[in-house]
């Protein structure tokens, strides 16, 4: 489950962010904009479902990926936001369909809210973030992160960790519903990715950004038509955060997928891809 894509840079606010294409780029584009610790792979399953309709551009966020890590920048919703359409500027986007994955889907709902909504075409959701809240069991995670910010080599002892079975179900319980649904090795880089050195400033500063801004009250100002996917027991982001999309923004639909986590793209893939397919091409 590796990436299989030539990897590309693009110069955003002075720092590199990596980024990988697929598909024709004369076909309507799709920016996906993944989650807190996680990267641009994450999209592996979904992107061969969907290049031959979409030109698909999945970012590695700054702090998180490929992509610079500077401790002082701004990792605020907004201003990862902006990047993004930044990025959509560079590559010569000025309409697009946006998908974001966990702290991703709360950077396209504030893309598609708040910053630029007359752009995008179609708005995809995927357990993404609404209310500024997380469940209680990553609480611990983002309690361990703040003590890892001044000992940042931590990181490289974690990493390691990482690679026992038990010490990796431990710290990625949130993740999935049934932890050996996906097999163990299938989620290695996500592990190495989530544990990487440098992430120390980043994901700290983005785990206090995911708590500073509830975008319930923008929810209404989207116009694109809008899909929230979530996993019916997603361990990571609250579930009840998918009814407020489906509440409160005017063109959309809420799929749940059953027996599932915070990532139904590994966790249910064919129903994930099947809902994510059915909805990207309806019109």
């Amino acid at each position: 489950m590796s990436i299989s894509y030539a990897s590309k840079i693009i110069t955003v606010d002075g720092h590199t962010l990596r980024y990988h294409t697929a598909g024709d780029p004369s076909l309507p584009p799709l920016l996906m904009v993944h989650g807190w610790f996680s990267y641009r792979g994450v999209w592996r399953q979904t992107i061969p479902a969907l290049q031959d309709r979409f030109y698909c551009v999945a970012v590695d966020l700054l702090g998180f990926g490929d992509s610079d890590k500077p401790s002082d920048a701004d990792y605020s919703i907004p201003a990862q936001g902006q990047r993004m359409l930044d990025v959509a500027d560079q590559l010569g986007f000025a309409r697009f369909a946006l998908i974001g994955h966990s702290m991703g889907g709360q950077i396209a709902l504030c893309i598609a809210s708040m910053l630029a909504p007359e752009r995008i075409t179609q708005l995809v959701s995927v357990d993404g973030v609404v209310a500024a809240q997380l469940m209680p069991a990553v609480d611990r995670v983002y309690a361990i992160v703040a003590i890892i910010r001044h000992i940042p080599w931590l990181y490289t002892v974690a990493r390691w960790m990482d690679h026992f079975k038990p010490y990796a179900y431990w710290n990625h319980r949130p993740w999935f519903y049934e932890m050996d649904s996906v097999p163990f090795d299938e989620w290695e880089i996500d592990r190495n990715m989530a544990m990487q050195a440098g992430l120390h400033m980043s994901a700290y500063k983005a785990g206090i950004a995911i708590r500073a801004l509830d975008l319930t009250p923008h929810l209404p100002h989207i116009t694109a038509p809008t899909l929230a996917i979530f996993g019916a027991q997603d361990g990571t982001v609250p579930v009840s955060d998918g009814h407020l999309v489906d509440q409160h923004v005017p063109d959309s639909e809420l799929v749940l997928i059953e027996n599932c986590g915070h990532f139904p793209m590994y966790e249910h893939t064919t129903t994930y891809l099947a809902a994510l397919t059915q909805f990207l091409t309806k019109s």
